[in-house]
């Protein structure tokens, strides 16, 4: 069986429910873990049968030393199964949004410090 885990219960959840349908044939089983702890809960107690594969969708967020530690050992337990578990490469689109190379022009402020601020009260919430 192919298996889709999402960290999402929403937007995220619903995407790959039609990447699943739509590119895929309904080929997969999708599932949300509801958390990246939650995939990475799931992991932790995976033993895969020798036909399972698994692709997990993962919010990678690198300047976020928790999710980035989540991330190492997650790349740790999915080396036990080289074949059968697959850590898709993607960023966190939040993060993506929230890290815009040209977010400073894109507002008008000019003022790095401002923008680094309301970020990091942003996301300290």
């Amino acid at each position: 069986m192919k298996y889709i885990w999402t960290e999402d219960t929403g937007a995220g959840f619903h995407f790959w429910e039609l990447v699943n349908k739509y590119l895929f044939q309904d080929g997969f089983a999708v599932l949300s873990k509801g958390s990246n702890q939650g995939v990475l809960d799931a992991v932790r107690q995976l033993v895969p049968k020798a036909d399972d594969r698994y692709y997990l969708a993962f919010d990678i967020v690198y300047d976020n030393m928790d999710v980035m530690n989540k991330y190492l050992e997650l790349r740790e337990l999915a080396a036990d199964y080289p074949k059968q578990i697959v850590i898709l490469d993607m960023i966190c689109f939040e993060h993506i949004i929230l890290s815009f190379s040209k977010l400073i022009d894109w507002t008008g402020t000019g003022k790095k410090d401002k923008i680094i601020y309301e970020r990091n009260d942003f996301i300290s919430d």
